[in-house]
């Protein structure tokens, strides 16, 4: 037993057989992965992987052990020859790897494995002879660095030769697949203990260590009160049938409320923070420049391989072999790029100069919501919020060069249409026409607020595609129990205190952030001018009027 000092929990014990696979270089990468994006904010969130990796390891010993030892109090026959040792061993390793195979900058790159790795065929040789697990993993792998982790971290283990644990479990419980026979409730609660819908021990450390470096106190979670509540129970139906169902003593429910509430918390005011979100947005730029430089630069020596974002990248070993010098692949390497070979793009421009980023133009969800309410007419706010969301997954920045590029992709359609292509083609361009249409409106239309203004064409946006819902819906769906004593047993959404809103189906559609560049925003204040205003009541005044 050795101890790590931690900032949050004080001194963590980890158990011997931790540290061989804490100093491997595939572990030891994890300093080098951001936990979030939220630098751009909160400068001291500096955190990363690897912190929140003991973290979630110190959360799910303490966890498993809470419920392990109120399961045996409860005396049940069937529980009594459960590996308990063997569970709890594969439960923590589970904790400690469940990030071992994030991709640089966290959620933001783990897209990329997707077009390398396919996951049901990797994971199926993982584990070849389950078939059980096969048949479950067809519908879901779990996120896709989850299924990284769970490859690589079994890698790990049978590397530094830790095989007294139970395989497939340790898998389940990183991908979060649970079992689908009615015998492993014991099983199926352990995977929901480390990756369940909301409370779980990976989310737990990262609302608490999320607050604690960021400053956003929210409200202290009492995880000991919350795990001393982990049990199975008894649980009587509207049928009068009995069953045995994962639920939490009546003690911890003020704690599963505050958890939900921080988590909503953090969701609606940080993640979706439109200068977070902005970092983010030219991370994932920097990320796609980066995959598209190493696979064209490399295509010889990678083959048929699409992406650089593998499991052969972010290994010690890494791709040496071939003649490329990439391994352990982490934020650095992104970093690198940006610097070196990128440094000329608008991308690394403004990820290192901070001066040179667009600013946000509204600050909120309900600030947006308010002014599009109060300025732009319901068909021209609808017509014009469909077309952003259809190109954003390809347009960020609104400039005179993507106009130029919109310009030439329509004519190029009208060209198609009026000339001599085949009908298949001549359908498929009238088609796309209207679309290609709209695009070009919007680039248009902030090119002539520009000029009307003394402004610069200098514009981005982001789309946010979901509306923000509270998890307390979430809760009122999910299979989890309350324990007020072993004769009364109810479902978590009838103890609940706060009933969640459902969004309008107009909510739903989501909305968008508009961004422009300093210089533009002190022009208007010096004509005592709001930008959002203005911008959103030109669109209302000019979207219907104005035909590419």
């Amino acid at each position: 037993m050795k101890q790590i000092k931690d900032p949050i929990y004080g001194y963590v014990d980890l158990e011997d057989f931790c540290f061989p696979l804490i100093d491997t270089a595939e572990f030891q990468r994890l300093r080098n992965i951001v936990q979030t994006g939220y630098q751009a904010l909160y400068p001291s969130a500096l955190h990363n992987r690897f912190v929140h990796s003991i973290g979630v390891y110190h959360l799910g010993t303490k966890a498993f052990d809470c419920f392990e030892k109120n399961v045996r109090e409860r005396n049940y026959d069937e529980y009594v020859s459960i590996p308990w040792n063997q569970y709890r061993k594969t439960f923590v390793l589970a904790c400690l790897l469940h990030d071992v195979g994030h991709s640089p900058f966290s959620h933001t790159g783990e897209e990329y494995y997707k077009k390398s790795t396919d996951f049901k065929e990797v994971l199926k040789r993982c584990l070849p002879d389950l078939f059980d697990f096969h048949d479950d993993i067809k519908v879901d792998t779990g996120k896709p660095h989850e299924a990284m982790s769970a490859i690589v971290g079994l890698k790990l283990l049978l590397s530094e030769n830790i095989v007294d644990i139970d395989k497939e479990l340790f898998v389940r419980s990183i991908i979060g697949v649970k079992y689908k026979h009615n015998d492993k409730l014991i099983e199926n609660t352990i995977i929901g203990m480390l990756n369940g819908s909301l409370i779980d021990v990976d989310k737990l450390d990262y609302l608490i260590r999320d607050s604690y470096v960021t400053g956003f106190n929210t409200m202290a979670l009492d995880v000991d009160r919350l795990f001393a509540g982990y049990v199975i129970s008894e649980y009587t139906d509207a049928s009068s049938a009995v069953k045995r169902v994962p639920a939490f003593k009546r003690g911890s429910l003020s704690v599963i409320e505050n958890v939900t509430f921080a988590n909503d918390l953090e969701r609606h005011w940080i993640q979706n923070n439109p200068t977070i979100l902005y970092d983010v947005k030219l991370i994932q730029l920097a990320i796609e420049s980066y995959d598209n430089y190493m696979v064209n630069t490399y295509k010889d020596k990678l083959g048929d391989e699409k992406s650089i974002f593998s499991k052969t990248a972010i290994s010690a070993s890494g791709y040496i072999e071939k003649g490329i010098n990439l391994s352990l692949l982490c934020d650095d390497d992104i970093v690198c790029f940006l610097k070196n070979i990128h440094r000329e793009n608008i991308v690394s421009k403004q990820f290192f100069d901070r001066s040179q980023r667009l600013k946000p133009i509204w600050k909120s969800e309900i600030e947006f919501k308010n002014l599009e309410k109060e300025l732009m007419g319901n068909s021209v706010a609808r017509s014009f919020k469909n077309t952003l969301r259809a190109i954003h997954d390809n347009t960020f920045y609104i400039n005179e060069e993507k106009k130029e590029q919109a310009i030439k992709e329509l004519e190029n359609l009208k060209q198609t249409i009026n000339g001599d292509s085949i009908d298949e083609m001549k359908e498929v361009a009238k088609k796309s026409l209207p679309s290609q249409q709209d695009i070009v409106k919007v680039f248009e239309i902030f090119h002539d607020f520009a000029n009307a203004n003394d402004l610069n064409n200098d514009f981005a946006f982001i789309f946010v595609t979901k509306h923000y819902e509270s998890n307390y819906a979430k809760l009122m769906n999910e299979e989890i129990y309350i324990e007020f004593n072993k004769d009364r047993v109810i479902q978590l959404k009838d103890a609940l205190s706060v009933e969640a809103i459902d969004a309008s189906d107009e909510e739903k559609t989501g909305y968008y952030y508009i961004y422009t560049s300093k210089h533009n925003i002190e022009i208007l204040k010096t004509k005592k001018i709001d930008v959002a205003s203005e911008l959103l009541s030109y669109i209302s005044q000019n979207w219907n009027k104005k035909k590419a």
